[in-house]
């Protein structure tokens, strides 16, 4: 699983690798505010792609724009008023369950940055606490990603509030695809689509906390190529 996880990783660095490379050849024809600016658009890339959990932020990220996209063209098609969800066992009317899967979808989209940003944070209060120390070459180990992320999963509030919130997303998303159906209910697809999505989240959460729970290999170690940036609550390696 580790190598899925790495994989992924790497094919979605690739744009700031890419960023560092066009900020060398900026360098070479003397330009640099562009040199700069690739230089920093690839810092900033590669700085979040360091992280833990940067694959499954940029699903959830890519997952919640997709609902809050199907959720809004659904909720601009006039049909949709005309809908009797509760005539086929739904709990509100057509457009109340999407406006309220619309505030599930931000929701989803907000929390997955809170929680990356959470156990990173952990990951610095540790270093900086003097409970691991970086290995050679600037690399946070293995150990300290995966205690970190146990200890945020357990005790976070945040953590605990947003699973309630997953949980009701999920039925409400089952309620949804069994009364959101037929033309008038269903415009163009994009409810069942909003409806499918909200099913996805939760087994998206599940399948990917329980990798990182359970199997420590998951949480592998990460190299990181700025420090002094990446870690701000930590006194970079050399200065004491």
């Amino acid at each position: 699983m580790i190598h899925v996880f790495n994989c992924a990783k790497d094919v979605c660095a690739l744009p700031g690798k890419a960023c560092v490379e066009c900020g060398k050849v900026c360098s070479q024809i003397n330009c640099e505010p562009c040199k700069q600016c690739c230089d920093e658009c690839g810092k900033v890339v590669s700085s979040f792609w360091d992280r833990p959990l940067s694959t499954y932020v940029a699903l959830k990220v890519i997952m919640a724009a997709a609902q809050i996209y199907f959720c809004a063209s659904a909720l601009s098609d006039e049909s949709l008023k005309s809908c009797n969800a509760e005539a086929k066992g739904g709990w509100v009317s057509g457009e109340t369950w999407v406006q309220i899967q619309l505030g599930f979808a931000i929701v989803h989209l907000l929390f997955a940055p809170y929680f990356q940003s959470r156990v990173w944070r952990m990951v610095s209060e540790k270093l900086r606490e003097g409970h691991f120390r970086l290995e050679p070459g600037f690399v946070v180990p293995q150990q300290i990603i995966f205690a970190s992320f146990k200890e945020v999963f357990l005790y976070d509030l945040g953590i605990l509030f947003y699973a309630m919130i997953l949980c009701a997303s999920f039925v409400w998303s089952m309620n949804g695809s069994s009364a959101m159906t037929g033309a008038s209910c269903d415009p163009g697809g994009n409810c069942g689509s909003a409806s499918y999505l909200g099913l996805c989240f939760f087994w998206l959460a599940v399948f990917y906390n329980f990798c990182y729970y359970f199997c420590g290999c998951c949480a592998s170690s990460v190299q990181l190529t700025d420090p002094d940036t990446e870690l701000a609550l930590y006194q970079p390696v050399g200065r004491r």
